[in-house]
């Protein structure tokens, strides 16, 4: 085994001194591999995830057809999955102490595929409500596994393009959910196209027993899940609040309000018939396309941001300037443009939106591989990324009414402003007790 010599910072009582240190190198060949099972996770994902985007397209149309008897059951079904998280997520994180995370999500993609596959066949609106819950515990199992095989697998060197990698590629399982969800629906009934996204998701098993590992999480220190006192004090950390209060705001904005109000959006600047390149199409089909289009470019675009957070110093300017961004492109979004002008820019905050979402988990990954309960944090941490999404449509629609949609846009985008320069005051702060500890 070779080692490197490199220079660190040797703090003794009162003074510091260069010291060095030996270091075991991560050679390419190393993070390669590990990079594969992350990415066989992210394709798993993506298939067992088709199933539920897909009921975003179907069921407003399609509705008599499974059985339900109204729009507002519709509603009720797409949102409950989001709910019936907050309870699951602790019970998620005591299971993979317990299991290995070949099991956990060997077990996530049985429950989607059967979930998938019986919303072509149910037509009781009390058992879409269990569906949609077992649907939920599936996407948390998969969510929960994601953020600790990363934490397992990475090192400061690539934990952000991993997170990238994961991010960008399971959300193809939205673009071919919708896409492929609203054709074959409408040509031979949502029951074909449940079966077979269900059984396709089912395909991808053989792929669990090759790609993804079955060691559990390893780095947990024996005992600290035991611990409730000390488990609840280290939530109670600055940046790690910060951390938290950050992506529970931009999910809330980005996730909940801004995404499901998309349509609307564009439908109440462009009314329901715009004309895209001489053709007439309603405002839910252009959000469904900028969509698709968003979700067929992340796999490009998102693991580049990571790879750029793992490489720079100050991780919070970095974080700071998508926030400014995400500032800039709310503040133009609310503006009467023609809508060929409007639409890139309204990709490109939905770009920025997907990027943010790396760089938090980004940040509270890396917080979380150097403290020992990272179970605890990480399910504390996806109940409030959870319990954003899940308040987001429900706000985004209140304030609305309330506010107006370019006030509702504006606010989003002061909520950004001010979360910008937040990091960048810690950032300041952090620098400037660095700097006064080493003159000591």
């Amino acid at each position: 085994m070779r080692f490197k010599l490199n220079p660190a910072v040797v703090k003794t009582k009162g003074q510091s001194q260069i010291g060095l240190v030996l270091q075991e190198p991560r050679g390419d060949s190393t993070i390669e591999q590990n990079k594969q099972p992350v990415i066989a996770l992210a394709l798993i994902t993506a298939f067992c995830l088709a199933g539920d985007s897909m009921l975003y397209i179907v069921l407003p149309t399609h509705w008599k057809e499974v059985g339900l008897t109204s729009l507002v059951q519709v509603g009720i079904l797409l949102s409950v999955n989001r709910f019936v998280r907050l309870p699951l997520n602790p019970i998620i994180g005591y299971i993979y102490k317990k299991i290995n995370f070949r099991t956990g999500i060997l077990i996530a993609v049985l429950f989607s595929s059967i979930t998938t596959i019986s919303y072509g066949v149910v037509e009781n609106f009390s058992i879409w409500i269990i569906l949609r819950s077992v649907w939920g515990f599936s996407w948390s199992m998969f969510k929960l596994g994601a953020y600790l095989m990363v934490l397992e697998l990475s090192s400061d060197s690539n934990r952000g393009y991993l997170m990238g990698s994961y991010n960008g590629l399971y959300r193809l399982g939205s673009l071919i959910g919708m896409l492929l969800g609203g054709i074959f629906a409408d040509l031979f009934g949502v029951m074909v196209i449940s079966t077979a996204l269900g059984l396709t998701a089912l395909m991808t098993i053989p792929f669990i027993f090759k790609y993804i590992p079955t060691f559990a999480n390893k780095k947990e220190t024996a005992g600290t899940h035991q611990l409730l006192l000390p488990n609840i004090k280290s939530i109670f950390n600055q940046k790690l609040i910060m951390i938290m209060i950050t992506a529970f705001l931009l999910t809330m904005l980005f996730e909940g309000m801004i995404t499901a109000t998309l349509s609307h959006l564009i439908h109440v600047k462009y009314s329901n018939h715009i004309n895209l390149f001489e053709v007439i199409i309603g405002a839910a089909t252009v959000a469904g396309l900028i969509q698709a289009l968003r979700w067929g470019i992340a796999p490009f675009v998102v693991p580049k941001v990571g790879r750029l957070l793992d490489k720079v110093q100050y991780k919070n300017r970095t974080l700071a300037l998508f926030l400014a961004l995400a500032f800039l492109t709310l503040l133009v979004l609310p503006i009467d443009l023609p809508i060929l002008i409007w639409l890139p820019i309204l990709l490109i905050h939905l770009l920025v939106a997907s990027s943010l979402t790396t760089i938090m988990d980004g940040l509270v990954t890396e917080h979380t591989a150097r403290v020992a309960n990272r179970i605890f944090i990480m399910t504390t941490f996806t109940i409030v990324v959870d319990l954003g999404a899940a308040l987001g449509p429900i706000l985004g629609y209140t304030l609305e009414n309330k506010l107006g949609l370019t006030n509702l846009l504006w606010l989003a985008g002061l909520k950004c402003f001010l979360l910008s320069i937040s990091w960048l005051f810690l950032q300041y702060k952090r620098t400037n007790q660095t700097t006064f500890y080493q003159h000591m």
